[in-house]
Order: C-alpha cells, then sequence, then structure tokens
C-alpha cells in the first residue's frame, strides 16, 4: 500500500469516528429535549442534573464538531479534500474520483460553513476556553442548524469514503431512549400516591394502582 493511500485511510478513520460519536451525541441532545411526553418532561426541566447533562452534551458536540472543521485542527475536513486532491494520482481508489468531483465536494462544505465562525466562535470563548472577552462575542445558532451542519459533514464523508473503499457509510444509527426519565416519573407518581395517603386511618394503596403505573 502506498504511503498515501495508508495516510488517507487512517484520517478516513479518524473522521468515521469522530461522525459517529457526534451523531450518538446528537440522539442524546434530542432525546432530553425531544423524546417525552409533557409529563415525563416535567422530570427534566425540574431536574439541575438533567439540565447540566444536556448544557455539557451541547459543550461536547460543539468541540467535537470543531475538530471536523477547525482551520488547525489535524483531522479538518477541508485539509482531507485538499490532500485527495494533491495525491490524486498517488491513493488507490477502489472507485475512480476525478478533480471535478473533489472540487464539488469542497464546494458543498463551503455550502454548509456559513455557521463556521459561530461554532469556532462558542468553541474558543465559552467551551474549550474561558475568554475574558467572551460576553463581546455575539452567535445566533440553533441546534437545527447544528444537526445540519453534521449532516453535511455526513454526506461529504460517505461520499468520499464510497470513491476510496467502496463503502458506503450511513449515520442514521439505531437508537432506543433511554428508559430512565420514564421510570423517574413512575416513581414521582407512586411517591405521590403513598404520601398522599400516608397518615390517612382508612387509606390504603391499592396495588392495581401502583402496578398500574409501574406498567404504564
Amino acid at each position: 500500500m502506498r504511503a498515501e493511500t495508508q495516510i488517507l485511510k487512517e484520517r478516513l478513520s479518524e473522521i468515521r469516528d469522530t461522525l459517529l460519536e457526534l451523531e450518538f451525541i446528537k440522539k442524546d441532545i434530542k432525546s432530553l429535549r425531544e423524546s417525552y411526553n409533557s409529563q415525563e418532561k416535567e422530570i427534566l426541566t425540574e431536574s439541575m442534573f438533567f439540565n447540566r447533562l444536556y448544557r455539557n452534551y451541547i459543550r461536547l458536540f460543539i468541540i467535537d464538531v470543531f475538530k471536523l472543521i477547525g482551520k488547525k485542527e489535524d483531522h479538518n475536513i477541508q485539509k482531507l479534500l485538499e490532500f485527495c486532491k494533491i495525491n490524486l494520482k498517488r491513493i488507490d481508489w477502489e472507485n475512480s474520483i476525478s478533480l471535478q468531483e473533489l472540487n464539488d465536494l469542497s464546494d458543498n462544505l463551503s455550502t454548509i460553513s456559513t455557521k463556521f465562525e459561530q461554532i469556532e466562535g462558542l468553541r474558543n470563548k465559552y467551551y474549550a476556553h474561558n475568554d475574558k472577552r467572551k460576553k463581546t462575542f455575539k452567535y445566533d445558532i440553533s441546534l437545527k442548524e447544528i444537526w445540519e451542519i453534521l449532516e453535511g459533514l455526513q454526506n461529504i464523508f460517505s461520499e468520499l469514503n464510497l470513491k476510496f473503499d467502496n463503502h458506503h457509510w450511513y449515520f442514521d444509527i439505531q437508537y432506543t431512549t433511554p428508559g430512565v426519565i420514564n421510570n423517574l416519573y413512575k416513581f414521582k407518581k407512586i411517591r405521590k400516591l403513598t404520601l398522599n395517603g400516608y397518615g390517612k386511618l382508612d387509606s390504603s394503596i391499592e396495588i392495581q394502582e401502583l402496578l398500574k403505573i409501574m406498567r404504564g
């Protein structure tokens, strides 16, 4: 295997692992905000733990996605595309790829790059560092825009990887929403039912009611 081919193989592997991790983090973030009914969401909004967890997942996502777009990062996707262009003839491609196709991938990257500066600012001034001038940085980026950036990076990677080793990566991973929130909500209902009946001479907690809660 030629050196250029080995280098590309290793870089693709590193980027793939980062993209997979980002997809899992995205699913975790969405599960903390979107995957529960209004009653279960009470647990999330009332708990400082889950609020901190949500904020720290956002922090981790920004730091990790910056690994793929930061100009000085070793596994910057733009650097990867430039490496492929320079070494186009020295890389052993499973499926042939032209310089124009690589330029098209660069254009796709440019299309999703409009919010890269926002991500860099958040990463440098708030999350990876505590910049004393951070409050002068005005950011305006939504989770929807962050997910679109991730999807764009995944698509670029998938197209390039398909040309390299004929493996097409799909990042629509299997994900099961954690059951802990539902279990905590059940416990909250059981606790309320128990406390309401506690101390009443004629009170008794119906087993069937408890079973309904536990099985719900």
